[in-house]
């Protein structure tokens, strides 16, 4: 084989193991979460962690039997927050808050979350690079 077909092969081989890396990174999201299931949750701050690759917000609210349920919405990275004008020192435990996004395939109390309100305004957070999608979808 020439040498110019062999590195015209490994340019190749190398350009398709390089550009699939952050489709792999992303599919959690759709295979976690159902983007057909948007949900809502107004309740209480109880725990932020502002942390890579993605943050957490945990929110208790009542249920419909009035008991206490925690639900955990996962949001984009904290560069990606920060980009949206938010900081960890906006989140006040204890504090009211609705959260926005989409409920988790399995059931469980977690979401992808799209948007909180804070007492004093609303940020988007969308936590794909998908956000055109989301915030039309709005």
């Amino acid at each position: 084989m020439k040498i110019t077909t062999i590195l015209t092969m490994s340019t190749v081989c190398a350009a398709l193991l390089f550009s699939t890396d952050p489709l792999l990174a992303h599919h959690a999201m759709f295979a976690e979460f159902n983007l057909n299931n948007p949900i809502t949750v107004k309740g209480t701050l109880t725990e932020m962690q502002w942390t890579n690759p993605h943050g957490r917000i945990h929110v208790d609210t009542k249920g419909p039997d009035g008991r206490k349920v925690n639900w955990v919405f996962e949001t984009g990275s904290p560069a990606r927050m920060e980009k949206r004008g938010l900081k960890k020192s906006d989140f006040h435990i204890g504090s009211e808050v609705i959260l926005s996004g989409f409920a988790a395939r399995d059931g469980s109390r977690n979401a992808a979350g799209m948007s909180i309100t804070f007492p004093d305004r609303e940020a988007l957070f969308p936590d794909c690079d998908c956000e055109a999608t989301f915030v039309l979808g709005r």
